[in-house]
């Protein structure tokens, strides 16, 4: 039984908890929060210690330790849960720049025999992984051109419904900060940057529109379009916007032999001689699918499917992104 501690209490690291304490071989021993009331809350639910601080955690007999704090504080306690020599589980983004980025990888891989993902929960989506199974057979041919939009509404003022879980949550005030929090263009769409590198490969550049539409005058860019160019050649647009009422998620890789479309989760795949295909998943669990494969790569000493070096291009994406919006002009991608 891998004994599991959270550091983060709050959305994610909640959510993360209870999907381990419903898998087999798991077991969530020990909590951590910047407020107690939301770790002791935690721990009552699932039958944990509360630790007022993330180091005396650290000290505790723990296998692995996943970190679901705001992105901006994910250097210092990442490196420490390696540094204590534990599996890390590290929520997205990576961190809110490649340079933060780079101190978590350079720790990682001074560390070769702990297990190290990051959370990027689209890879594991069953019709995603279906059409990543699609594109990459050698019949498909190279990918000329992908998308992906996944639209939501954020208000700061009120609950905020999650299509993914079903239920309602205050969103975290960072989550609207552009200096700590960089907005949708960074963190919400580095899930897309992630999947679309999975199946396209290496971003080369970029180019953003956007700008503060709902929110409040100088909060985060609520509405953005980015273009990217993939080193093979190939185009793509991303778009996460958090001021769309109708919620909507489509992704897609037109390839030169073949397109495939998740569309709403459902999968349409046409090539050159056949009918469309249309297949569809009875329903998406990704964060089970998610958690297990992190649980087993430690079990069995396999590689995560997420490294931090992915994670790491991801958020290399994201912020020559951020930065074309801001700068608005195309920007090329840091090579990792």
């Amino acid at each position: 039984m891998l004994k599991i501690g959270i550091i983060g209490c709050g959305l994610m690291g909640s959510l993360h908890a209870r999907t381990l304490q419903s898998l087999p071989g798991a077991s969530v021993t020990a909590v951590h929060n910047r407020s107690r009331d939301k770790a002791a809350s935690l721990a009552t639910e699932v039958g944990a210690t509360v630790y007022d601080r993330y180091e005396d955690l650290l000290k505790q007999d723990l296998d692995a330790v996943w970190v679901a704090t705001p992105d901006h504080l994910h250097v210092d306690i990442s490196k420490a849960v390696l540094e204590a020599g534990k599996h890390l589980f590290l929520e997205k983004a990576l961190a809110t720049s490649v340079r933060d980025g780079h101190e978590i990888v350079a720790v990682g891989e001074r560390h070769p025999h702990l297990k190290a993902m990051v959370g990027y929960p689209l890879r594991f989506a069953p019709a995603n992984r279906k059409m990543k199974e699609i594109i990459s057979a050698p019949e498909a041919g190279s990918a000329l051109q992908a998308w992906s939009m996944r639209t939501h509404f954020l208000d700061p003022n009120q609950k905020v419904y999650d299509k993914y879980r079903d239920h309602y949550y205050d969103t975290p005030d960072w989550y609207f900060s552009d200096e700590i929090g960089k907005g949708p263009i960074f963190s919400h769409a580095s899930h897309d940057y992630d999947l679309l590198i999975w199946m396209c490969g290496e971003v080369e550049s970029v180019f953003a529109y956007g700008g503060t539409y709902l929110l409040p005058p100088g909060s985060v860019a609520d509405g953005f379009t980015v273009a990217l160019r993939f080193k093979s050649g190939g185009i793509a647009h991303v778009s996460t916007p958090w001021l769309t009422r109708v919620e909507y998620d489509m992704a897609g890789v037109a390839a030169k032999n073949l397109t495939v479309v998740n569309n709403n989760g459902e999968l349409r795949v046409k090539d050159e001689q056949n009918p469309e295909q249309r297949i569809t998943f009875s329903d998406n669990d990704m964060w089970i699918r998610l958690n297990s494969h992190f649980i087993d790569c430690i079990l069995h000493d396999k590689q995560p499917l997420i490294s931090l070096r992915d994670g790491l291009k991801a958020i290399a994406v994201s912020e020559a992104a951020y930065r074309s919006l801001k700068e608005r002009r195309e920007i090329f991608v840091e090579t990792i």
